[in-house]
């Protein structure tokens, strides 16, 4: 099987089941099949062919899931990209997945104009919404459009850091992508009748994989939140009747700490299960959510190159973990030796569901696929009963509670064009309720002054908000090792300096 039957088999067989919902906004699972026939063939009428890339930059609609159906349907390959990035960053994306058409929308028209000189291969705009987009898809039609599409084409290109910590394109085929989603769907326990609510944005793995998707396998009905804030959530799910909440542990930890007089005047007697994954989740605010809201909380740990390592089960999770493995998995010591249950190594692991390369990267897919295994540079525990304990990357990448990963070398980068900044270091500080927060600790220039405002005003003229570090603290200098390197380690776990902190 591959995407375009997986939507075309639950569209024959559940037409008038609702897909998606978007506010006040129902689409049945008839229009996206039929709609996205006509974005396949409008595609494939502008010269789009098997195989060729195409970009997605758009908001969490349900436009933005016909439209990637559409392109996948016209033997593409999508490349989803980031709604929040900015232009030094969207250019290089662009051009190195060698993206021939973008479906994009109205708004991003100024950022995407911006580009346009620097990705030469880039021939075909379409503005969802627009009259001309209308119009295109008027003239097309809404039968499948009549593409051999093999399991082991190329199908999603995921632009994130990757293990690595550089931004390359992840490339994963029809069959990477369907065999995850036989994999993680029995231990949901999901059903036609089920309501997901999704708190993740559609160009994460997770946002793709377990709120469109996963949905879509089984009839179910996918309820796209476009902002989070607990007090949507919670009527969203009076409203919607949702059944599972899908979203990384930030959103978690907030509704936890709701108080349980404002859960009680909300009907939340249909929810049933929340999928907390994209960074370590707390044992303590998931059992809290659990004891609030009469649900189980559920954890997976899994990369965008290698989709599911491990998965609490509705039937079999163990708070604190993120599950047993549903890879092949070993962990393993700096020398390649296996370690014993309950000490600290290395996860490396292989599955049908490992991607197939870093993009037109083939030195750096040989540097994290050995024989058949794939290197995650994560570091990880499996305790007695067999369940897996996330522990921390290798790496200095900083993984927030939203999931996101953050390269700090990168903002480093912008930080010392500042011209006031000396020295920088930006580093994810521990907090048991937020996770890793990205703080930048800056050492200013000899008779400068800056403010943590304009630190990160200068920073958001570069970089995806996200990316723009949540706290500031201004130091006299920097701690280092024995070696000169800066601390990180030392860094993360400072609690107070004594200068100005933001």
């Amino acid at each position: 099987m591959n995407l375009k039957q997986l939507l075309e088999e639950t569209a024959r067989e559940m037409p008038q089941n609702t897909a998606i919902v978007f506010g006040s906004q129902r689409v049945s699972y008839r229009e996206v099949d039929e709609t996205s026939n006509r974005v396949a063939n409008a595609l494939i009428s502008l010269g789009v062919k098997r195989g060729d890339h195409v970009g997605i930059l758009m908001s969490r609609t349900p436009e933005w899931v016909i439209n990637c159906f559409g392109v996948l349907k016209a033997g593409a390959v999508g490349v989803l990209l980031d709604a929040g990035a900015k232009a030094p960053e969207l250019e290089p994306q662009l051009r190195e997945s060698h993206s021939k058409a973008l479906i994009t929308e109205e708004r991003f028209a100024p950022l995407v104009s911006s580009v346009l000189p620097g990705v030469p291969l880039l021939k075909h705009i379409l503005e969802v919404g627009t009259d001309s987009y209308n119009a295109l898809l008027a003239a097309s039609a809404p039968a499948s459009p009549s593409v051999d599409i093999e399991d082991e084409d190329e199908a999603i290109v995921f632009y994130t850091l990757g293990v690595l910590g550089k931004h390359k394109g992840i490339v994963h085929t029809h069959a990477s992508v369907i065999s995850a989603l036989f994999a993680l769907v029995p231990g949901l326990e999901l059903e036609s009748d089920d309501v997901v609510l999704g708190l993740v944005p559609f160009n994460y793995v997770i946002g793709f994989g377990m709120i469109v998707l996963v949905p879509t396998m089984k009839g179910a009905t996918m309820v796209i939140l476009p902002h989070f804030s607990s007090k949507n959530v919670l009527e969203t799910v009076e409203r919607e009747k949702a059944t599972m909440l899908m979203g990384v542990p930030a959103s978690f930890n907030a509704l936890a700490r709701i108080d349980e007089e404002t859960i009680k005047s909300y009907d939340l007697s249909s929810l049933r299960a929340v999928l907390s994954g994209g960074a370590k989740s707390s044992a303590h605010f998931m059992e809290m959510l659990e004891n609030k809201f009469g649900l189980t909380a559920c954890e997976i740990y899994g990369l965008t190159e290698l989709l599911i390592v491990t998965m609490g089960a509705i039937r079999d999770r163990k708070l604190g973990t993120a599950g047993r493995p549903l890879a092949e998995l070993r962990v393993l010591d700096k020398n390649g030796r296996e370690v014993p249950r309950g000490e600290v190594g290395e996860a490396v692991a292989r599955a049908p569901w490992m991607m197939k390369e870093y993009y037109n990267s083939p030195e750096l897919t040989a540097q994290v696929i050995k024989d058949g295994w794939f290197y995650t540079r994560d570091l990880v525990r499996m305790d007695e009963d067999g369940y897996l304990e996330y522990v921390e990357k290798m790496s200095s990448i900083i993984v927030p509670s939203g999931g996101v990963k953050i390269l700090p070398e990168a903002v480093e980068e912008v930080l010392l064009r500042h011209p006031a900044v000396a020295e920088t270091a930006c580093v994810g500080v521990i907090d048991e309720y937020k996770g890793q927060i990205p703080t930048a600790f800056i050492v200013l220039k000899e008779g400068q002054s800056a403010t943590a405002d304009d630190i990160r005003d200068f920073c958001r003229q570069s970089m995806t908000d996200y990316k723009v570090p949540k706290q500031i603290r201004f130091v006299d200098g920097l701690p280092r090792t024995g070696s000169g390197q800066i601390d990180r380690r030392l860094l993360s776990t400072t609690k107070e300096t004594s200068q100005k902190e933001d």
